[in-house]
């Protein structure tokens, strides 16, 4: 499939393309590559990476042992998966555990607890989370790096859900649905998602024939606008459809993934993660988001957070999995936040109680290169008497005791500055535009 049909299925499945800007050819875009992974509503750090005692405030449903609930430098939480969290069977296969999660991914992981959020807020911590500044209209950080690296990409930063502004540094590209994948890919097919009905609408070389009149209509548009705007957009639109055939292949999927319906946030982004490998593939992208919902546990917390959390670990797993198959694991840098954390403790002391907002929460990062992100270490921790973040030594990142004022309590904008020098595009304009404040920490070193 070529990209001129990979782009005609994204832009009927919520895909909105933009447009190049000129008619040159693009040189493709070969990595690093970066996936943002959004938990949203706000996870629970306790029930994944920085674990606690039961019996205190935090953790009233697993058994804690730090010497045995250990990969490497990484304490998990123990929690098993009760059947009734799922009313499919198989759908059980779609959920992961925390220690067969860390267990896979030891080598290839940075865990950073105790990050100071510094708000409570929802639309202020995704805000946060992925720009590392909560005000200002600050770009999510994919979207920096392909600013910096790709501006002129058709797809260099493209948005599933979560926070997707871009400071206006170049278009954001929505991909939302991909539930007409297969309709849309052949628009000329009567029923493309039968593969033994080959049938069109029309023949072949009549369907060439439509598409050649819908240029030159558009061609004759362009040149009787006389507003600049309207006959610029035109013309972006006119260049864009003479590119598209001579852009090379794009390896899409035949079928995209299909689980159980009770599941179908974790299959949107799992589909979703398909197309984006394959945007990767063509060096068309630079950076994606991805998002899973539900996180918000109010209520019911001890099974919904849970649920969620399988769901969540799947999808990382998956994301690796399809960049492992295109040769692109080791050219991508995976990062995984949430608007904050939850607690400290629970809202009540009755099974179906929740936890509420709390601005201290923790990050994930993975990469098929390990030494791109110094994998295989924990930075940060959280105190065991109110769930607060320890401060570290500047240099070393070694934690720190409680009050340590020679210190540093990590934040978001220190994992962004961090980034910034990971990515190589702190120098660069549209980093300068969009400064942050704060020392850089030697995070992924």
């Amino acid at each position: 499939m070529d990209r001129r049909s990979f782009l005609q299925i994204a832009a009927m499945t919520g895909l909105a393309v933009a447009a190049p800007r000129s008619a040159r050819a693009l040189t493709p875009y070969a990595g690093p590559f970066y996936v943002m992974i959004s938990a949203r509503g706000g996870w629970d750090p306790t029930y994944l990476c920085d674990p606690k005692p039961k019996g205190g405030p935090f953790n009233r449903l697993y058994d804690f042992d730090p010497a045995i609930d250990k990969v490497g430098p990484f304490h998990f939480a123990d929690i098993p998966l009760a059947a009734n969290l799922v009313t499919d069977p198989m759908a059980m296969q779609y959920l992961m555990k925390t220690g067969d999660f860390f267990s896979k991914h030891v080598n290839n992981l940075l865990v950073v607890n105790g990050v100071n959020m510094q708000t409570n807020n929802h639309d202020r911590g995704v805000t946060t989370t992925w720009s590392g500044r909560g005000d200002g209209g600050y770009p999510n950080f994919a979207a920096l790096v392909a600013a910096t690296r790709a501006p002129a990409h058709p797809l260099a930063f493209i948005s599933s859900g979560g926070y997707d502004g871009t400071g206006n540094l170049l278009p954001v590209t929505r991909l939302n649905s991909v539930t007409s994948f297969r309709k849309l890919a052949e628009p000329n097919r009567v029923n493309p998602a039968d593969p033994m009905n080959q049938s069109t609408y029309v023949p072949a070389a009549t369907f060439d024939r439509i598409r050649a009149a819908q240029d030159a209509r558009l061609k004759a548009y362009k040149d009787a606008q006389h507003l600049p705007r309207i006959a610029d957009s035109a013309g972006q639109l006119y260049v864009a459809r003479g590119n598209l055939d001579s852009l090379s292949q794009v390896a899409l999927p035949d079928t995209l993934i299909d689980i159980p319906n009770e599941l179908s946030d974790l299959e949107r982004m799992m589909q979703q993660t398909q197309l984006a490998i394959a945007a990767f593939q063509a060096g068309l992208a630079v950076g994606v988001n991805l998002e899973l919902g539900g996180f918000d546990t109010h209520a019911n917390h001890d099974t919904t957070q849970v649920r969620q959390l399988a769901k969540l670990l799947k999808g990382i797993d998956y994301v690796v999995e399809q960049a492992t198959a295109a040769g692109l694991y080791g050219d991508i840098v995976i990062m995984v936040g949430s608007d904050f954390g939850r607690g400290k403790g629970y809202n009540g002391v009755n099974p179906g109680d929740g936890k509420d907002h709390w601005p201290v929460s923790s990050a994930m990062f993975l990469s098929g290169d390990p030494s791109l992100i110094g994998a295989g270490r924990l930075v940060g921790g959280t105190d065991e008497v109110d769930q607060l973040p320890l401060p570290v030594d500047p240099d070393t990142l070694d934690t720190l005791e409680p009050g340590d004022d020679t210190g540093v309590v990590i934040t978001a904008g220190h994992i962004h500055l961090a980034l910034r020098e990971l990515a190589g595009i702190s120098e660069g304009a549209p980093a300068q535009k969009f400064k942050l404040a704060g020392e850089i920490l030697p995070i992924f070193t």
